[in-house]
């Protein structure tokens, strides 16, 4: 009986990206296979022991790698990290809003200000949970500055607010215009 392709080695080089991302390097060791893919746009790569491929990363994405063989299919996974979205140990809730395109997801915040955070939300007739927004159709990221009344944010000079803007309702240039609207904030595309 054959056995299924053995995935020895595959890795995302580097790991972590500054918030405009940036280029990433793929590697891979592997035996048994016949083709190998990498999902999330990379594509089909060669050769099928060992090599290497690039890739531009906007947001934190975990890539799978998928070996395919005469015996079967293996699969394995490198995470890459874009500092513009909360480590899970930081977000402190989300409010998604999909009726307007948007999803804020807040980190570092006080006790006060998440307490507060539920009501604003569904202010705008969102619902605010603990799932980090998606960055499925996501468009781009817009860092804001904390503490100021349009946030919901007042008590918590180092928290960190990330709007993120989806299509079909934003493009790339409405999303900046959006995030450009107020003073001190950082546009990411993707």
């Amino acid at each position: 009986m054959t056995s299924a392709p053995n995935i020895t080695h595959f890795t995302a080089a580097p790991s972590s990206l500054p918030t405009d991302g940036g280029t990433v390097t793929f590697s891979w060791e592997v035996t048994d296979a016949t083709s190998l893919t990498i999902d999330h746009g990379v594509g089909a790569v060669s050769p099928v022991t060992s090599g290497t491929t690039q890739a531009t990363v906007a947001a934190t994405t975990v890539f799978a790698l998928q070996a395919v063989g005469p015996g079967g299919t293996s699969a394995a996974t490198a995470n890459v990290t874009v500092a513009c979205d909360p480590s899970p140990g930081t977000l402190s809730g989300t409010c998604n809003v999909p009726s307007a395109g948007q999803c804020v997801d807040f980190s570092q915040l006080s006790s006060v200000d998440l307490a507060s955070l539920p009501t604003y939300c569904a202010g705008f007739g969102g619902q605010f949970g603990s799932v980090p927004c998606s960055s499925a159709s996501r468009i781009g990221t817009c860092n804001v500055p904390p503490a100021s009344p349009n946030t919901g944010v007042n008590c918590s000079p180092s928290g960190v607010i990330l709007e993120r803007y989806y299509s079909p309702k934003y493009t790339l240039e409405t999303a900046q215009s959006a995030c450009a609207g107020v003073p001190g904030t950082i546009f990411t595309p993707g």
